[in-house]
C-alpha cells in the first residue's frame, strides 16, 4: 500500500514537470532573420537576410547575424540562432536543394555538448562549392568557400 502511495505521489510530481504544448501543438513561429547594427547583409527579393547572396543562402529564422564578410562568391557569417544545430543544418541544407544545389558530398562531426560541424561539397551546372556549418559555444558559423 505505501509503495502505490509513493509511486502515485511519483507519477504525479512528473507529471508536473512534463512540458506543456500550445494548444494546437504548435510551436511558436520565429521571427525573421536580422543583422545586429553596422553588419551588412544582403537580402533576396523577398526581403530575407542571405548569409551567401550567390548561392542564394537565406538566414534561418531566429537568426541575428553578428558578422559577415565576402570575397568573391565565398563568404562568412557568424550569427546566433534558439535552433538547435540539427535544425539550423536542415533548413539551410533545404535552402541549398531549394536553390538547385545539389548535395555531392556530406560530413558531420561532433563534440557535443559545445562543438558540432558539418561540410558539404554542393554542385550546380558544373561548379561545386564547399558549406561549412559550425556550431561552437553557442555561435553558429557558415563558410562557403570554392569546392
Amino acid at each position: 500500500m505505501m509503495k502505490t502511495i509513493r509511486f502515485l505521489a511519483l507519477l504525479v510530481l512528473l507529471a508536473g514537470c512534463a512540458p506543456m504544448l500550445q494548444p494546437g501543438g504548435e510551436e511558436k513561429p520565429l521571427p525573421p532573420a536580422k543583422a545586429a547594427p553596422g553588419v551588412l547583409v544582403f537580402s533576396d527579393a523577398a526581403g530575407n537576410l542571405l548569409l551567401n547572396a550567390y548561392l542564394p543562402l537565406a538566414a534561418p529564422p531566429g537568426s541575428s547575424i553578428s558578422e559577415q564578410s565576402y570575397t568573391g562568391k565565398a563568404s562568412f557569417s557568424r550569427f546566433s540562432n534558439p535552433q538547435s544545430f540539427d535544425q539550423v543544418r536542415r533548413f539551410l541544407l533545404a535552402a541549398l536543394e531549394d536553390a538547385g544545389w545539389r548535395v555531392v558530398e556530406s560530413t558531420t562531426w561532433e563534440k557535443p555538448p559545445a562543438l558540432y560541424q558539418t561540410t558539404v561539397r554542393v554542385a550546380k551546372d558544373g561548379e561545386q562549392k564547399v558549406v561549412v556549418i559550425r556550431l561552437e559555444n553557442g555561435q553558429y558559423t557558415v563558410e562557403v568557400r570554392e569546392g
